[in-house]
């Protein structure tokens, strides 16, 4: 049989382990939480710091796109003998190029419709 004074300190002893217990894990939440607040302020840095390269290569893209349609355009027309300066070939990339428009915001609304 146990005596009081040994019941107690045992119970101390078992308070005083999950003390440190409880101190260990506040100690590892706090480094986690310590380190994901490092990645997040990381991350915020580099996408502030990448976005004006990823505009320019948005704008290098679209302005290849645009030259690649107005060559195609340039070469339909031609392909049915309209001669390159001529008031018909103009004619023709403008009623191309209002076609496209077209075409894309029917593809934009309908895209915009589904969401």
């Amino acid at each position: 049989m146990l005596s009081n004074g040994q019941a107690l300190h045992d119970g101390g002893t078992s308070g005083r382990q999950s003390r440190r217990r409880h101190g260990r894990l506040l100690s590892v939440y706090r480094t986690i939480e310590r380190a994901l607040w490092a990645l997040g302020s990381a991350l915020i840095l580099f996408l502030f710091l990448t976005y004006p390269s990823l505009q320019a290569v948005r704008q290098e893209a679209t302005t290849q796109m645009d030259m690649s349609i107005a060559a195609e355009n340039a070469e339909y027309c031609s392909k049915w003998g309209m001669p390159v300066q001529s008031p018909q070939h103009l004619g023709c990339l403008q009623d191309l190029a209002a076609i496209r428009a077209r075409s894309e915001q029917r593809v934009h609304d309908e895209l915009a419709s589904d969401f």
